[in-house]
């Protein structure tokens, strides 16, 4: 897909350009220049070489920068709409239970049993129960926060009852009310406006309430959810690091019901529920990048066919393109910037602008060579030509490789933002979820039946099986629980909803949690057990959440635990938010945790990992504030990882204003590569200082290449050429120093191997290594040999006065280094000195039977 239009709105992308455009006039100079030269130096093939390579790196950079802001915009539409679908889910549970509350049907059976008019007895009845049943109303949106009304109305219409004492609606004609009467599902979901809710737009929850005997509807139950508020807190925790996104909620036609920005995308206004090719929309006269989504939906549960949108201004779109949210750090850069952890299309690139800059050195440094040997070769001009065109191809490869490691840094940093966003994402989940368990335990704790069984001193086994019959309907209904049990006022367990678990029966609960349930002062309070192996989820570990259990009379008489089921949730909720390719299966490798403050694992989605082992992680991590996300690059078992971590924040008032803490940590893993050595500066990328010659001292020339991390150098008039990509011929019974045998106009030479000459196992590599061509006067006839060296550096003019030649005192007669070059300044060559090979012993000492290492001379 063309996206070159999008150029003027990518800085990086634009800087790229600018910087090889330059470097392309630089080109056409020195090729017009090098042809004027005496040597011919024609360097069109090298511009031409680079030019082409050129075309990768900038699409690559141009499809990445894209993919970032499209990606970004995804992440964040799929989680608006998917925490939102989550949330809903719970809310459809929820009007269910109600729907069957004891005290609901029993107000309902007595104003349809009585006659109102009969007596003023009856009508105060009605008032108290009336009154009781607006009590335990509020007491539920006390604990389900995310409500903001109830109103129970009879099967006409008429309103009984409702909290919200500002909403004047006595009479409803909302079509909900008859669907909710007859409908065959279980619940009834409806978002549009109501005279149930001051004629604005609603999302409403509704459904029957029947006689128990009969099964005879006998009114409609509705839960108004707080749809706007609800909406506004996702949309600002998923804005909150770039606010030039706007976020929105479509119904199925594209019409906005929710919008982060009312006043930029107003609710009523209509976007595209559907993505186009290049993900570009016009709107309100800007330009802008757009990615529309479906939830992914939650244990079947889709919602209404709600569609998550995210948008943001084109000229905007790629303004964060290099922005991290996190602080780098030395392994960081060190990864980053490692070849080892390139994508290979990425490796591929810098090889191919390696080859085209070993090709053009060899050029260079022949032509060097080339004036080395030319009688009256003085030529102040070419010389210095060779010598920018060496740094023009220099700096275009460095140009080639910033952008390279930009474009890696990049998509690491990508990496590690995403992992930071999916770990906030997982714990909002776990704390959403959490949120839910808190409620449960506390509502279920009023139940009528239960206050009013524990009530009694002995309870009788009528009331047992009574309440053992709620706990195994609730727990039907959630089956988010292992099981729920009631204790009484001594803690004693006394009903169970999981059969399996009947062993508990009439056994005490043996921890400190049951008695800090059974002294609480208040119904909004609650307990929850530490994260710990416990007998009630055979021996694994999970909360337990308590609240107590008081008579009508609100004494203390009992307590609910309800066992979460940690195992099987805990994993759920870690897998959906690790990133799924397009046929929903994990990255291979990827893995997620919930761990605590000790670094302890609650959760785990790896077998390699075991809930309740402690790993060494960083204080950065354990130390996280509540709510706060970060990024790194760690080691584990071998591998290196970019990991995400956010530390639990709570939601609404839980883990925030109703007393409980307990601090998990959210950690999203993906594998980057083996932990290796991370290569440090190679000798090639280091800058050698030569001597200088000072007015009209005498000078002469040598080549200088690399073996072995070190330099080495040879009298440029001992050198004929260098040549690369040189396929060997091996000879039967050689030395073990000579590799083979190379054509050079129409000769054989011999290729020897410095490296081995030194001590050294190296092999040779036609690809990356150099074989110089060297001369020599043995016994007044002219001999060639081929050296196989690493890489090729530079022919610089030495002054004889740094050129110290080896006494005899010091070299023996195997000795095959004739001189060193002493720097100007001790610390140039990092205190190493330069070897001036002797091509003649060389060439002596490989026609000896047994050849000798050579000593190499160090300063």
């Amino acid at each position: 897909m063309q996206r070159n239009h999008l150029i003027n709105y990518m800085p990086d992308v634009q800087n790229f350009e600018k910087n090889m455009s330059t470097l392309s006039s630089k080109w056409d100079l020195l090729t017009l220049l090098g042809s004027m030269s005496n040597i011919g130096m024609d360097t069109s093939e090298t511009r031409k070489a680079f030019e082409e390579l050129l075309d990768v790196p900038l699409k690559r950079l141009i499809e990445e920068t894209f993919n970032k802001s499209v990606n970004e915009l995804e992440s964040k539409a799929q989680t608006a709409i998917d925490i939102l679908i989550r949330n809903l889910f719970e809310r459809t549970a929820d009007i269910g239970f109600l729907a069957t509350d004891d005290d609901i049907r029993d107000y309902l059976l007595f104003l349809k049993s009585t006659d109102m008019s009969a007596s003023e007895e009856m009508r105060e009845i009605k008032i108290h129960k009336k009154n009781t049943l607006s009590a335990r109303f509020k007491e539920y949106v006390l604990k389900y926060s995310v409500y903001e009304n109830i109103i129970l109305l009879d099967t006409k219409g008429k309103v009984l009852i409702q909290l919200d004492q500002t909403n004047p609606i006595t009479y409803s004609k909302d079509p909900l009310i008859q669907e909710s009467l007859y409908t065959y599902e279980g619940y009834v979901e409806t978002f549009s406006s109501s005279d149930l809710n001051h004629h604005k737009p609603s999302l409403i929850y509704s459904f029957r309430v029947c006689d128990p005997q009969s099964e005879e509807p006998l009114g409609v139950l509705c839960l108004i959810f707080r749809f706007e508020n609800e909406l506004q807190s996702i949309f600002r925790k998923l804005t909150r690091e770039n606010p030039y996104i706007a976020l929105e909620l479509l119904d199925s036609d594209g019409e906005v019901i929710a919008s982060s920005s009312a006043h930029h995308v107003p609710v009523g206004s209509f976007l595209s529920p559907r993505n186009n090719a290049d993900h570009q929309t016009y709107y309100a006269g800007f330009e802008y990048l757009f990615k529309a989504v479906k939830t992914t939906g939650y244990q079947g549960y889709n919602g209404s066919g709600w569609i998550g949108h995210a948008m943001v201004p084109l000229h905007l779109a790629f303004r964060s393109s290099s922005r991290t949210s996190f602080a780098t750090n030395e392994l960081f850069d060190s990864v980053s910037n490692a070849q080892a952890y390139y994508p290979q299309e990425l490796q591929d690139i810098l090889e191919k602008a390696n080859k085209i800059q070993r090709e053009l050195d060899i050029t260079v440094w022949n032509g060097n060579v080339q004036i080395a040997n030319t009688v009256g070769h003085e030529n102040p001009f070419t010389k210095a030509l060779l010598s920018e065109i060496s740094k023009t191809g220099e700096e275009t490869k460095r140009i080639f490789d910033h952008t390279v490691a930009g474009l890696n840094r990049a998509m690491m940093i990508q990496h590690l933002e995403d992992l930071k966003f999916q770990s906030s994402l997982a714990i909002d989940i776990m704390d959403r979820n959490l949120y839910e368990r808190a409620n449960d335990c506390r509502w279920w704790a009023l139940t009528t039946t239960f206050r009013e069984s524990l009530a009694h001193i002995t309870i009788s086994e009528e009331h047992r099986e009574k309440i053992t019959s709620i706990l195994k309907y609730i727990n039907s209904l959630y089956t988010v629980y292992h099981s729920m049990f009631i204790y009484d006022r001594e803690g004693t367990i006394i009903a169970v909803s999981n059969e399996s678990e009947n062993a508990i029966l009439g056994k005490k609960v043996g921890y400190s949690w049951a008695m800090e349930t059974l002294d609480l002062k208040t119904a909004q309070e609650y307990v929850v057990s530490t994260f710990e192996p416990t007998p009630y989820y055979a021996n694994r570990s999970t909360y337990i959440y308590n609240a107590c259990i008081r008579n009508l009379n609100n004494e203390n008489v009992g307590g609910i635990g309800i066992v979460f089921d940690a195992e099987s949730q805990f994993e759920a909720m870690l897998h959906d938010t690790l990133p799924k390719d397009e046929n929903h299966f994990v990255e291979q490798g990827m893995f997620a945790l919930f761990i605590d403050r000790n670094g302890t694992v609650v959760s785990s989605t790896t077998a390699e990992i075991s809930i309740g082992e402690t790993l060494p992680l960083p204080i950065a991590i354990l130390e996280l504030s509540p709510g706060q996300s970060d990024a790194q690059i760690l080691p584990y078992n071998g591998l290196y990882y970019a990991v995400g971590a956010t530390c639990s924040n709570g939601y609404r008032e839980y883990k925030q204003s109703d007393g409980y803490d307990n601090d998990i940590i959210a950690l999203l893993y993906r594998p980057i590569g083996e932990v290796q050595a991370v290569e440090k500066e190679t000798p090639t990328q280091r800058l050698y200082t030569y001597p200088k010659q000072n007015g009209t001292e005498e000078t002469t020339e040598i080549s200088t290449f690399f073996v072995g991390g070190s330099l080495f150098a040879v009298e440029s008039k001992n050198v004929v050429c260098s040549l690369a990509h040189q396929e060997l011929t091996s000879i039967l019974h050689a030395s073990e120093y000579n590799l083979g045998v190379i054509s050079y106009e129409k000769r054989m030479v011999s290729v020897i191997s410095l490296a081995k000459l030194l001590g050294m196992e190296k092999k040779y590599d036609k690809e990356s290594d150099t074989i110089i061509l060297v001369k020599a006067v043995i016994e007044k006839q002219v001999v060639y040999l081929g050296l196989a060296v690493d890489a090729i550096y530079s022919s610089p003019e030495i002054p004889l006065r740094s050129i110290s030649q080896y006494s005899n005192v010091l070299k023996n007669e195997n000795s095959l280094t004739k001189a060193v070059i002493i720097p100007d300044n001790p610390e140039d060559f990092a205190n190493e000195m330069i070897s001036i090979l002797d091509m003649p012993k060389i060439y002596a000492q490989l026609i000896q039977p047994y050849a000798r290492p050579m000593q190499k001379v160090m300063a």
